[in-house]
């Protein structure tokens, strides 16, 4: 298996590299006279696209051949690329930022907007085989859309391609930004970002442009929605340990349970979903937990979309005390299943959740202290308040109705905002303003 990883390394290096090459080798010769004087030029008008084919004198259509430049190189875009966008992405990964890829691919696809995609290898982690058919191995687009979080920016800046229009659309949990990953950004053209919160960080520290895109949301199939099982009111909250559980703060979760069901008589329960394999001691935690709890279950594997989709079914609230969320997949989806939502007011989760379509949480601002995540000199998150936590648990118990109708509120409010056609429209417009549909 190591073999193999380290294969996959060195080809996809090598396939970087000769990419460069290669687009470097096309933008030198569109400079070059000769190149441009055998570009043959159709009638010029605002929809017309110069081809490159037989010779064309410059004397003949001087006016013509000046134009056909303008044409071929707005936004350093290499000869042989389509119009359009590829993502790129962990296309064929179960984690969030997988899931975030394909979502994008959603929109794209709502809209018929021309696109491709490219997966960017996750070794051990490539669990959904969704787009194992539908990827290409490069990049043949005009614009790249990036997905990744901002940090893997060090490891994947060869993706940013030369001859592209790069689009960044990066996932960062924190408000600062280390300096060399905004130098390798300044390499892409724009930031598309996913949440307010990650687009207020870079429009802080970036002179990019940056746009807000709304991460879509995919929305339940017809047999996971309507009426879940009956059984006690059940809490739901999940997380991957190697997302930094100080980060996800399932602690706070479990604690705030405990309070707002003292007695152990009420008729609810909390399920803990996770994986993963830097656990820091929380997996050791969970389990005592769950011994002195019989309310609390926890599941600790690896499942498959269907699982994910019909464990947010079948549950009746989502809960996040997140410290921090760069856009925030889980309450999102469990909104979008029409749950009530419990989420720390902070940050990307703010977009959706409010007084009227979920239970936002208060908070105080921490340090991040050392360890509990990446680049966190000088750096503060959110430490969610347990009372407000507890009582807003409580309040679903005891006010069923009122939940009902905040989850359906914040349904409607998805679908407006954040649902696969409204992003994938915002695109579409975005890019043919800028000449790359």
């Amino acid at each position: 298996m190591r073999l193999r990883a380290k294969w996959q390394k060195t080809v996809a290096k090598w396939g970087r590299s000769y990419r460069k090459r290669r687009l470097k080798l096309a933008r030198w010769l569109v400079q070059r006279r000769w190149v441009r004087e055998a570009i043959v030029v159709p009638a010029i008008s605002d929809h017309s696209v110069p081809l490159v084919g037989s010779p064309v004198g410059v004397a003949s259509q001087p006016q013509a051949v000046h134009a056909a430049e303008a044409r071929v190189l707005p936004f350093d875009t290499a000869l042989s690329l389509k119009p359009g966008l590829c993502i790129v992405g962990y296309l064929r990964s179960e984690i969030g930022l997988g899931q975030a890829a394909r979502c994008l691919a959603y929109a794209a696809d709502a809209v018929r907007l021309p696109s491709s995609f490219h997966h960017l290898p996750l070794p051990m982690r490539e669990n959904e085989p969704e787009f194992t058919t539908k990827c290409i191995p490069l990049p043949d687009r005009k614009a790249n859309l990036l997905v990744f979080g901002l940090p893997s920016i060090t490891a994947l800046y060869g993706e940013i391609g030369g001859g592209r229009h790069n689009i960044l659309y990066p996932f960062w949990e924190l408000h600062g930004i280390e300096r060399e990953w905004l130098d390798l950004a300044g390499r892409c053209a724009e930031v598309w970002a996913p949440s307010t919160f990650v687009a207020d960080a870079f429009r802080a520290q970036s002179k990019l442009p940056v746009t807000l895109v709304r991460q879509p949301v995919q929305f339940p199939k017809a047999g996971l929605t309507g009426a879940r099982p009956a059984g006690p009111l059940s809490f739901l909250t999940y997380f991957d340990y190697d997302s930094f559980g100080a980060r996800k703060n399932p602690k706070a979760t479990v604690t705030a349970f405990r309070t707002a069901f003292p007695l152990g008589s009420e008729d609810v329960k909390l399920i803990v979903k996770t994986r993963g394999a830097d656990d820091n001691g929380l997996r050791g935690w969970l389990a005592g937990e769950c011994a002195a709890e019989p309310r609390l279950e926890v599941i600790d594997r690896t499942v498959d979309r269907e699982t994910m989709d019909r464990l947010v079914a079948d549950c009746d609230v989502f809960v996040s005390l997140h410290r921090s969320e760069g856009f925030g997949f889980g309450a999102a989806e469990a909104l979008a299943a029409a749950k009530a939502v419990i989420a720390t007011d902070y940050s990307g989760t703010t977009d959706f959740i409010n007084q009227t379509t979920g239970y936002p949480i208060a908070y105080k601002l921490i340090p991040v202290l050392k360890g509990q995540y990446l680049a966190t000199t000088g750096q503060v998150w959110a430490d969610a308040d347990l009372e407000d936590a507890a009582a807003a648990m409580r309040a679903v118990y005891d006010q069923p109705d009122q939940a009902r109708r905040r989850a359906e509120h914040g349904r409607a409010h998805l679908l407006a905002a954040f649902s696969p056609g409204v992003i994938g429209a915002q695109m579409r417009d975005l890019l043919a303003a800028r000449g790359l549909l």
